[in-house]
């Protein structure tokens, strides 16, 4: 199996979800994660600013700032394939990385990975046992294992989900899983 081929595969079944679907499906995908004790019990929540065929999370998000919580997201550093928790204290002003992608204003504050109790991971395609399959750059593998108190969930649509994924001992595995069908326990539970 092809890592590149199945990154391909997954890209176009997410395509092929309507607007409808899609709005639908978020919105049960932030309920199922505001209504989770690990999102409930979490004091500092690190989510991501989604983009077109990733889960938007940006109600989940809103909720955490809501409840007081620390909320951080993904801020990509000048190292390759390396990258920091950057604190987000609002939705509204936010700008834009070198790729495009939605990032706090450059004075955010770090908030160290052994600080998070949740990390809402995006991805390409996950497993029930806890596999993932990222875009390729390696970012949240080389992250998740600093973030040592942290439990890793996926955040994914349904047909991301596969049997088996080509991943490799680097790979970072999740522990939970949530879809649009609900969050369950990864079978090997692994971090």
């Amino acid at each position: 199996m092809d890592k590149k081929a199945v990154r391909l595969e997954i890209k176009e079944r997410i395509k092929r979800l309507n607007q409808r679907e899609i709005h639908k499906f978020n919105r049960e995908i932030n309920s199922h994660i505001v209504n989770s004790r690990l999102f409930l019990e979490g004091k500092v929540i690190m989510g991501y600013l989604g983009e077109p065929g990733e889960v938007l999370i940006d109600q989940a998000l809103q909720t955490a700032l809501n409840m007081g919580k620390t909320v951080c997201v993904p801020q990509i550093l000048e190292a390759p394939g390396e990258m920091q928790a950057a604190r987000l204290v609002t939705l509204k002003k936010l700008g834009r990385d070198r790729y495009g992608i939605r990032t706090p204003q450059e004075s955010a504050e770090v908030v160290a990975p052994e600080d998070i109790d949740l990390v809402l991971t995006p991805g390409l395609g996950f497993t029930p046992d806890g596999e993932r399959l990222g875009r390729g750059a390696g970012y949240y593998d080389r992250f998740l294992p600093r973030c040592t108190k942290a439990v890793p969930m996926a955040i994914g649509y349904e047909v991301q989900v596969q049997k088996e994924l080509p991943t490799n001992a680097h790979d970072a595995k999740v522990r939970y899983l949530c879809t649009e069908k609900g969050l369950r326990v990864c079978k090997t539970n692994g971090k």
